[in-house]
C-alpha cells in the first residue's frame, strides 16, 4: 500500500481517540441520553401521580374529604396529563363542594359550648352561643368585647327555658319587653312572646322555649331585636346551625323560672 494512505489513516484514528479522551459524545448519543432522561422523568412523575392518586383515595375512604382534596389539586395541578389526574377529576368536583360543606358544619358545631352541672335535685345541661359580631365599641377587641349569650338549659327544677343573659349589663325594658322581634335565616322578624324575670336578673326568658328550639334546629342563622341598657336597639346575631340535641339529654316541661 503507498504510504500516502497511511497518514490520513492514523490521523482520523487519532482524532477518534482524541474525541473519545476528552468526552464529548457524538450528537447522536447526546440526542439518546436527553430522551432517555426525559422518559425517565416521565416515568417518576407518572409515579408520583400514581402514589398521589392513592393516598386521594384512602383520603376519600377514611372520610377526610378536606385533606383529599387538597391531595387531589395538588396532582392535578402538578402532573395535569397523567392518568391519575384523569381519575382524580372524576370525583375532585364532588369532593372539594363536600370537603367545604363539612368544615361548615364543623365551624358551626365549634360555636356552641355545652355543660353539665350537678344541682339540687338532680343535672343541669345547658347549651350556649354567643352572639356574632359581638357588641363592641369602636377599638375593643378580644376578652373587651361585650356578648350576648343565647342559652338553651334543661334544670331539675325549673324545666326547660330559652334565654338571653348579658354580662355585666341589663336589657332596657321601659317600653315593655313582652314581645321580641325573631328572624329565622333572613326571614322578616316576627313577635315572640318573651319575660323578664321578677328577680331583675340580666336575662330575658322566650317563653315558647319548644317551639323555638324547633325552628333553631332547622336553620343557621337567627337574628333578635333588643334594647340594652346605654346600649340602645341592637340586633343579635347568633350562627345557630351547629346545635347538638344530645347534649340536651332530657325532655323537660317549661315550668315558671
Amino acid at each position: 500500500m503507498p504510504s500516502r494512505w497511511v497518514f490520513p489513516f492514523i490521523s482520523l484514528s487519532a482524532l477518534a481517540l482524541a474525541a473519545c479522551s476528552s468526552g464529548s459524545a457524538p450528537p447522536g448519543t447526546a440526542a439518546s441520553s436527553a430522551a432517555m432522561q426525559a422518559v425517565a422523568s416521565a416515568t417518576n412523575a407518572d409515579a408520583q401521580a400514581e402514589k398521589g392518586l392513592k393516598l386521594y383515595e384512602q383520603m376519600r375512604a377514611s372520610g377526610s374529604l378536606d385533606i383529599a382534596a387538597q391531595i387531589g389539586a395538588e396532582i392535578v395541578a402538578k402532573y395535569p396529563d397523567s392518568k391519575a389526574a384523569g381519575k382524580i377529576r372524576e370525583t375532585l368536583d364532588e369532593v372539594e363542594v363536600k370537603a367545604k360543606a363539612d368544615g361548615e358544619a364543623r365551624r358551626l358545631a365549634h360555636l356552641w359550648a355545652y355543660t353539665v352541672t350537678s344541682v339540687k335535685g338532680g343535672t343541669q345541661y345547658a347549651a350556649s352561643i354567643e352572639n356574632a359580631p359581638p357588641l363592641s365599641p369602636p377599638g375593643l377587641s378580644g376578652k373587651d368585647a361585650k356578648h350576648v349569650h343565647l342559652i338553651l338549659r334543661q334544670h331539675p327544677e325549673w324545666g326547660q327555658t330559652v334565654y338571653l343573659i348579658l354580662d355585666n349589663e341589663k336589657f332596657n325594658c321601659k317600653s315593655g319587653c313582652k314581645t321580641l322581634p325573631v328572624g329565622f335565616d333572613g326571614e322578616s322578624a316576627r313577635p315572640w312572646k318573651a319575660t323578664i324575670p321578677p328577680t331583675g336578673e340580666p336575662a330575658l326568658f322566650i317563653d315558647d322555649d319548644k317551639a323555638f328550639i324547633a325552628r333553631v334546629l332547622k336553620t343557621k342563622k337567627v337574628a333578635i331585636d333588643v334594647v340594652l341598657a346605654g346600649e340602645g336597639k341592637k340586633t343579635l346575631v347568633f350562627e345557630t346551625g351547629g346545635l347538638d340535641l344530645s347534649h340536651l339529654p332530657n325532655t323537660t316541661k317549661k315550668k315558671t323560672p
